[in-house]
């Protein structure tokens, strides 16, 4: 008798989360599409979609969850790791959906945008202790703020009002950490460091950036990408004259 063997072979992961909160998305209704084609992956709970046994292609992908916005995302396996394919994708909640929850939005159009992101001010996560280039190893001073979780944060320059987005691949401990790539540009001992809101942009320039209205200033510094270059922006989301991007 002939012995039957079946494999599986990860092949991608994605990763659902809420760009405002950095927390998992738990909503069931979600639709994924391949290069305009429906997909049908595992769901493992805790906003995570499995697929097994795909070509792994680069490809377009469209994620359609209920309560948020549609997200548009390049998978491109030489970002990825080769082990284990996991790719964050970071929805913006819709205003459409009423889940009393107070929400700002950054909106408008700029030619040639590229990209669109965010830090929050005055809210920081922690602060930057030493870097070891080397190990990719990072220590850090504690504050008060959330643990810190293997997504993406930035370590801000405040004397320029800019700041050097990193992914971390490891939570060693509470104050260590270890990043998927070493850090490039120099940086002061006890510089702040938070977590990235990611908006999006779209060909024809147009941009939403939102964000949670859960205090008396919403400050945000804006980093964003036009025609290859990087520009800087500090936002009140409480100041309608400081809404548009210049």
């Amino acid at each position: 008798m002939e012995n039957n063997e079946i494999r599986y072979r990860l092949d991608l992961l994605l990763r659902l989360l809420d760009t405002t909160t950095g927390q998992i998305v738990t909503e069931r209704d979600v639709r994924i599409f391949r290069d305009g084609n429906v997909t049908r992956p595992i769901s493992r709970g805790n906003g995570n979609y499995v697929f097994l046994n795909i070509d792994r292609e680069d490809s377009s992908m469209e994620i359609r969850v209920f309560g948020y916005e549609d997200a548009f995302i390049q998978v491109r396996y030489e970002e990825l790791d080769e082990h284990l394919p996991i790719k964050d994708v970071f929805l913006i909640p819709s205003e459409n959906t009423a889940r009393g929850e107070q929400l700002l939005s950054l909106t408008g159009q700029l030619s040639k945008l590229e990209a669109i992101e965010a830090v929050r001010l005055g809210r920081a996560t922690c602060s930057v202790k030493k870097f070891d280039s080397r190990k990719c190893i990072m220590d850090l001073f504690r504050t008060n703020g959330p643990s810190m979780e293997e997504t993406s944060y930035g370590l801000l320059h405040t004397d320029d009002m800019t700041f050097e987005a990193f992914e971390v691949e490891k939570v060693i401990s509470p104050v260590s950490l270890k990043l998927k790539k070493p850090l490039q540009e120099e940086f002061r001992e006890n510089a702040p460091i938070a977590r990235i809101v990611y908006g999006q942009c779209g060909k024809d320039g147009s941009y939403l950036l939102r964000v949670r209205d859960d205090a008396a200033s919403v400050k945000y510094l804006i980093r964003y990408v036009v025609n290859g270059t990087p520009k800087y922006q500090v936002v009140d989301f409480h100041n309608p004259e400081e809404m548009q991007l210049r």
